[in-house]
């Protein structure tokens, strides 16, 4: 599979092969530096060692927050107090070729284009569209909730871009219902997985099920305060029905410790680094990606969460409430079950059919990789640069 376009909205060529690259000095944008902004520098580091990235920011670094990343960067610039004079101090003093702006929200984006539009090709990139959310981002930064000022503030980051990406093709169209105008080139790019991550052996297929509880793992981050990732009440129901759930969360929890020491079935572990942590749970029988949809529906229809693709690379068949975006990618690709509840969720498990599904994931585990789809990424750098290139020199 190869990067997927958007309604062919994009532009750009399908093929596997990127055009002959030149050196490119390419800046990232965001508040809070990511594992998505991560993945991407990765790829692009190792498949494409003549372009070269450089981070503007506003929280921690991805060395900070995640143990590693700052490495793939040649320059950190924190902005602090003025991120306009920061932004043109650091795009007067080095030559940047391209901005790649990363939401959430789009303040940064919006900003490059009051600065830079017209002058430098701006890619904004949409982690999560805004607009769909009732609760805040939660990236560790402090935010207001703001719904109407997300909204101005979102339609003219889509709207002025020079490109935008999507992590799903539902942001897309959720994006043309509000009345958005889409630039020419708009591309979805998933939460791809590094080949590195994944487990290069897996253990072999468990030939006992229906002799012993199912386990299902969650892994990543994880919250108590009623929003998506609340997910409590969905883990008690899966223990009631005698299924383990095994939680390796991101960042530890009181709430679900207790949870682990009082409800049966349920068992929290400790936090792991990424490249044991998808060792461990290639253990497991399937993986959860169904989120609490109380508040934040809308915004849950448009996710393909890292974690999908993470337990996809374990050979683990998904499990999903019937969330738009992931609902569609299971279903396509074949790669999981979506259920509307938890109840009676033990006996579809453990139907005979779920195992052709499982052969499926372990032979499709290695389609889903940075390394196999950053080539239209690099693409679309490329084409951006030329145009720019072409109206400066017809301008003069």
């Amino acid at each position: 599979m190869f990067c997927r376009m958007a309604e062919r909205l994009c532009i750009i060529s399908h093929s596997k092969k990127t055009q002959p690259i030149k050196t490119m000095h390419i800046l990232f944008v965001q508040p809070q530096p990511c594992i998505r902004a991560l993945k991407y520098a990765e790829g692009l580091c190792k498949i494409h060692s003549d372009i070269r990235l450089s981070f503007a920011y506003s929280g921690k670094t991805l060395t900070e927050l995640y143990g590693h990343g700052d490495e793939c960067f040649r320059i950190w610039f924190p902005l602090d107090g003025n991120p306009a004079a920061g932004l043109r101090k650091l795009v007067d003093t080095h030559d940047i070729n391209l901005i790649h702006s990363h939401n959430a929200p789009d303040t940064l984006t919006n900003l490059c284009i009051d600065l830079f539009g017209g002058k430098i090709p701006i890619v904004h990139d949409i982690h999560d569209l805004m607009s769909a959310r009732n609760t805040a981002y939660e990236d560790g930064l402090n935010r207001v909730i703001n719904v109407v000022n997300w909204r101005k503030e979102e339609r003219r980051a889509i709207e002025h871009s020079d490109a935008i990406i999507t992590v799903s093709d539902v942001i897309f169209n959720l994006a043309r219902r509000k009345g958005y105008r889409l630039p020419k080139i708009a591309h979805v790019y998933e939460n791809y997985i590094p080949e590195r991550f994944i487990p290069k052996t897996l253990p072999q297929v468990s030939q006992n099920l229906a002799n012993r509880p199912i386990r299902i793992v969650y892994e990543g981050f994880i919250s108590s305060n009623g929003g998506h990732y609340d997910m409590r009440s969905i883990f008690k129901a899966l223990a009631a029905e005698g299924i383990e759930v095994h939680i390796y969360p991101s960042r530890d929890n009181f709430d679900y410790q207790t949870l682990s020491d009082t409800v049966q079935n349920i068992f929290c572990h400790p936090s792991l680094a990424p490249d044991k942590l998808l060792k461990e749970i290639a253990q497991y029988d399937f993986g959860w990606a169904g989120f609490n949809d109380t508040l934040n529906r809308a915004h849950l229809n448009t996710v393909l969460p890292n974690k999908l693709f993470e337990y996809i690379a374990c050979g683990l068949p998904v499990i999903s409430f019937p969330h738009k975006a992931l609902k569609r990618f299971l279903e396509t690709h074949r790669l999981g079950l979506v259920v509307d509840a938890v109840s009676g969720l033990t006996g579809r498990l453990r139907d005979p059919g779920m195992a052709a599904i499982r052969k499926n994931v372990r032979a499709h585990r290695w389609d889903f990789t940075v390394e196999a789809n950053i080539g239209c990424i690099v693409n679309m750098y490329l084409q951006l640069c030329e145009e720019t290139a072409s109206l400066a020199t017809y301008g003069h």
